[in-house]
């Protein structure tokens, strides 16, 4: 049961995965003004990574006697770029989830898959990371806050 647990949970972050790689690719197409030469190969990048990422979930699907879905998960579509990065947060913080999810129904005999699922949780984390300072949702404190922080120590 534990192992089709983590064959399903797997499968999430496949489409998930899949999702990513067409997301991403979009919002490169999409993206433009003066943002247009940072912002395309930032998603072109993130999409080849989750191409990668894919391809290695899938052969651990088979690996562990799984068929590999087939079917992405929503793709967000936007032309605002700000919009974009929210959207891609949001992917990341599902993927994020589904291998620590993955990585919760790995048995005793999974222990490799188990170290392969830290290492892409960990990489996860430095996406949602990421996004969440590109949408401004996570701030480093103010100069002022650091000051008096120095001050008090």
């Amino acid at each position: 049961m534990a192992r089709a647990e983590l064959i399903e949970n797997l499968n999430r972050a496949l489409s998930l995965e899949l999702a990513s790689v067409i997301q991403y690719t979009q919002h490169s197409f999409l993206v433009t003004g003066t943002e247009r030469e940072v912002y395309c190969k930032y998603f072109r990048e993130q999409g080849e990574e989750s191409h990668g990422h894919a391809i290695t979930v899938g052969d651990k699907v088979v690996a562990l006697g799984g068929v590999p879905t087939v079917e992405p998960s929503m793709i967000r579509q936007s032309t605002d770029l700000a919009e974009m990065l929210r959207q891609d947060l949001e992917l990341e913080r599902e993927a994020l989830a589904a291998y620590l999810a993955a990585w919760e129904a790995c048995g005793d005999e999974d222990r490799a898959v188990r170290f392969q699922l830290e290492e892409r949780i960990y990489q996860e984390q430095l996406h949602v990371d990421e996004l969440s300072k590109l949408t401004s949702e996570r701030k480093a404190g103010s100069v002022k806050e650091k000051i008096t922080l120095r001050q008090v120590s």
